[in-house]
């Protein structure tokens, strides 16, 4: 049976002993109602997982004794990076959860020309980011993973594009006539870091596929079906993991 998991930042982890958060102290004590003597297991959002026992108890406060720890658990080998149109409401949470699931290092959240999201401010992107590190967090736990994954800020797709370099693979999902239907690309299972672009609800203009194919970006496509861009994220991401040979 799996150990409850629970996270607590690498501030909190010291000689030896952990000390739970208060929102995940009052998760470990008043719903799992674990006792001093419970064993459990704890990730750092930086790749590691620490296996302990409870020895100090209290709805506020938790404290653990390390028994092990784990580098690079439930991780995958490749830097996956996933760049995907900004959505309304909260369909770029569900990206954010299931891209997470599947393993992804990196989001970026993507304004193009066509979004319908648009932020006049930092502060309302900072929050939007914020939220997002909730959601990502949460998903770590849910999947058993031990790194937390970055969520930069809103980003504009010429700035997301300047910034490329280095990559093994560089893909952008986008029907159109010159893009490479996906089981004809060919990738190799040692490529390391990886980069897929996805566009928002109304799709990327051509100029944008243009200004991506100059920045070193392949274009694929999916097929005749069009997906919603919440569904497309985690689609192109589970696919590309799986020709990576990351779910054996």
């Amino acid at each position: 049976m799996d150990l409850p998991i629970f996270y607590a930042p690498p501030e909190n982890i010291l000689d030896g002993l952990i000390q739970l958060p208060s929102t995940e102290a009052r998760h470990a004590i008043t719903i799992m109602r674990l006792r001093p003597g419970s064993l459990v297991l704890v990730v750092d959002g930086l790749g590691t997982a620490y296996r302990g026992e409870l020895v100090k108890t209290s709805p506020r406060k938790v404290v653990i004794r390390i028994h092990a720890e784990q580098r690079s658990f439930g991780e995958p080998t490749v830097r996956m990076t996933l760049a995907a149109g900004l959505s309304t409401g909260q369909k770029f949470d569900l990206v954010v959860q299931t891209g997470t699931e599947l393993g992804v290092k990196r989001f970026v959240p993507i304004i193009a020309e066509k979004s319908k999201v648009r932020f006049e401010d930092a502060g309302r992107g900072r929050a939007r980011a914020a939220r997002l590190e909730r959601v990502a967090l949460a998903a770590i736990k849910q999947c058993r993973r031990a790194y937390r994954p970055e969520i930069a800020l809103p980003t504009l797709l010429q700035d997301f594009l300047d910034e490329q370099a280095g990559e093994d693979i560089r893909f952008i999902f986008h029907p159109s006539a010159q893009a490479r239907p996906f089981e004809r690309v060919e990738m190799s299972e040692n490529s390391k870091r990886v980069t897929l672009l996805v566009g928002p609800e109304s799709g990327f203009s051509d100029e944008e596929v243009h200004g991506a194919v100059e920045s070193g970006f392949v274009p694929v496509s999916l097929g005749q079906r069009i997906l919603r861009t919440e569904a497309a994220g985690p689609a192109v991401v589970a696919l590309v993991m799986q020709r990576l040979g990351e779910f054996r």
